[in-house]
């Protein structure tokens, strides 16, 4: 049976078609990878490639191999990952991150991240909850920041990370319902996210404490367009302040009637965080 490094030399030469570059990417010597070439052929007894001037080139022995060793390396990295091997080391950071963190909080502790790591590769993953928590269990992303404190979060460690109020947004030059209560602002024409959203749950919840229907007359996919159509005038939006600091096109207001909303960091159980992790966690709480 095969290592994985014969695996990775012969992926590696196939992809780059020579054993010279294929040494270069892997930072292992020429002979190391034909030596390990040599070894796998003669395990597989089957020839996996055709030298020629240029380089190398698959047999159809090899083509047909390729696939299957490719999906093994990938399933072995699955299995490092849940067991517990950071998803980056210290050169990255994969982050997955709702709407309302994703607008201006998380910007802003990334941006003081990569002043003080400027070679820091940073990925992230925009997405609900469940979608987030999924990609944190499957280890694509290192931290998660979710809404509230879900449910179905088996292998996950959360910690609050803020609480935000509601606001009302209307159009600027326009006027808010009168008095402010969940009553009146149920008879304008709502701007709303798309059902599914953790935020979105949160506000049909308040409507339905009051026995009202939440009936959007707009929906859309984030915070962002919400903010953009409200501006244009086609309604009024219930909003989390912490998504806004500065709002333009827009007046707001303080939705007494509905109960902040927390928001959380999410962590999987049992696996420590690499450093870029830790210290953007520590920066999302004091930014």
């Amino acid at each position: 049976m095969p290592d994985v490094a014969a695996l990775e030399t012969f992926v590696a030469i196939a992809r780059h078609g020579s054993v010279l570059r294929a040494a270069e990417r892997l930072g292992r010597t020429q002979p190391s990878l034909s030596a390990r070439l040599a070894a796998l052929e003669s395990s597989w007894t089957t020839k996996l490639f055709r030298r020629h001037a240029r380089g190398m080139a698959l047999t159809p022995e090899g083509v047909r191999l390729l696939a299957l060793a490719e999906a093994a390396l990938a399933g072995l990295a699955a299995v490092d990952r849940a067991a517990g091997v950071p998803v980056a080391g210290a050169a990255e950071l994969r982050v997955g991150s709702g709407d309302a963190i994703g607008l201006e909080r998380l910007p802003r502790a990334l941006s003081a991240l990569r002043r003080e790591r400027p070679e820091l590769a940073i990925r992230v993953l925009e997405g609900p909850t469940s979608r987030l928590l999924d990609a944190l269990r499957a280890g694509e992303v290192d931290v998660a920041l979710v809404t509230g404190r879900p449910d179905g979060t088996a292998g996950v460690e959360l910690e609050e990370l803020v609480t935000s109020g509601i606001d009302l947004f209307a159009r600027r030059g326009g006027r808010f319902p009168h008095p402010l209560t969940l009553d009146n602002v149920a008879a304008e024409p709502i701007v709303a996210l798309q059902p599914g959203s953790g935020f979105r749950r949160h506000i049909e919840s308040a409507f339905a404490a009051k026995g009202l229907p939440f009936r959007p007359a707009i929906e859309v996919g984030n915070l962002a367009l919400v903010r953009r159509f409200v501006a244009a005038g086609l309604g009024v939006a219930l909003v989390p302040s912490i998504a806004f600091p500065s709002p333009t096109g827009v007046i707001r207001r303080p939705m007494k009637a509905i109960r902040p909303i927390a928001y959380s960091m999410a962590l999987r159980s049992g696996v420590p965080p690499a450093e870029p992790t830790r210290r953007l966690l520590e920066l999302l709480r004091t930014i």
